[in-house]
């Protein structure tokens, strides 16, 4: 073991210490209340004791949390992110910075016009670099509303918690095409007729039948969208979408293709019970690979995105 994994693996036992004592010590006070109160005469006093240990518990969990637990934490994902996953996406592509804590902002992504964007919002481990000559950015991205209904009931609906991508290219696409895989919801499509008719997109049918029944097509500018989805481009994202694992929409707009994967997953995150292994080195593979296979199989290097 390098010395790098042995200081993981050292801030990673202190972190799995530190969340078992934050439960089990609450727990053994609750348990030795209960003990105390059937064993001598504050059981006749009633519950107060049980409700104090209660509280008392829930006190100390928030105290430990905020002034130890997420400190230690907080060190051991940022050294984690900023030298294994770093070192991992480097080997692939060699110019990448990678920010754990940074992401898109929310007006990046709601300038788009292409999500709901509700009113929650949370965006980190942004990673920007080139691979085969194309520009990207990617970063996590959380989406979520939370409504309240006339009792004073919150419900909290998620519209993405996944990847977002953004592809560079040197050519303006004036078509704002939109390609949406069946079962991605919290599309924003601005089909409607209150939208102003400038920025109104409409759905329409390729010449593929399968194409057509995975995924569904709006556009502003139907002539240059047919000049984007050529054969190659929608064989490339059938095979994309159906070794993702998440599901797809990708938009076109001004001189950036934007790629979000809906996969409900966290993948570069690390592992609090156990130290990291192949499992763990895979998940960070996943994300280097939703990167440069919509490189490679959108054929991103194309003169047709240049």
């Amino acid at each position: 073991m390098n010395e790098q994994m042995m200081i993981i693996e050292k801030m990673r036992k202190r972190v799995m210490v530190l969340r078992i004592c934050m439960w089990a010590i609450p727990l053994g006070m609750m348990i030795l209340s209960v003990i105390m109160m059937i064993g001598s005469s504050s059981f006749d006093a009633g519950p107060f004791p049980l409700v104090l240990a209660f509280f008392g518990s829930i006190f100390f969990i928030a105290i430990f949390y905020l002034i130890v637990y997420r400190k230690k934490l907080n060190e051991y994902r940022n050294y984690y992110k900023t030298h294994y996953v770093y070192d991992m996406v480097r080997q692939v592509i060699p110019d990448a910075v990678y920010q754990p804590e940074y992401g898109f902002p929310s007006q990046l992504i709601s300038q788009t016009g292409l999500m709901q964007m509700g009113n929650i919002y949370k965006s980190e481990d942004y990673i920007r670099g080139t691979y085969n000559n194309v520009a990207f950015e990617r970063s996590d991205i959380l989406i979520q509303n939370e409504s309240s209904d006339s009792d004073g009931n919150t419900h909290t609906t998620t519209y993405l918690r996944g990847r977002w991508m953004i592809f560079e290219s040197n050519k303006d696409f004036e078509a704002d095409l939109q390609i949406i895989q069946q079962g991605f919801g919290y599309a924003r499509k601005r089909t409607s007729i209150f939208t102003k008719k400038t920025e109104r997109r409409h759905a329409f049918k390729t010449e593929d039948a399968e194409f057509n029944r995975m995924f569904k097509c709006l556009c502003q500018n139907e002539v240059e969208a047919f000049y984007l989805l050529t054969p190659g481009l929608m064989q490339g994202l059938m095979q994309l979408a159906a070794q993702s694992d998440g599901k797809v929409m990708i938009g076109f707009v001004d001189n950036q293709l934007h790629v979000a994967i809906n996969s409900n997953k966290d993948y570069l995150e690390p592992p609090i019970y156990h130290s990291p292994n192949d499992d763990d080195i895979m998940k960070v593979r996943n994300e280097i690979n939703a990167v440069t296979s919509f490189v490679k199989g959108l054929n991103l290097d194309r003169k047709i995105f240049k």
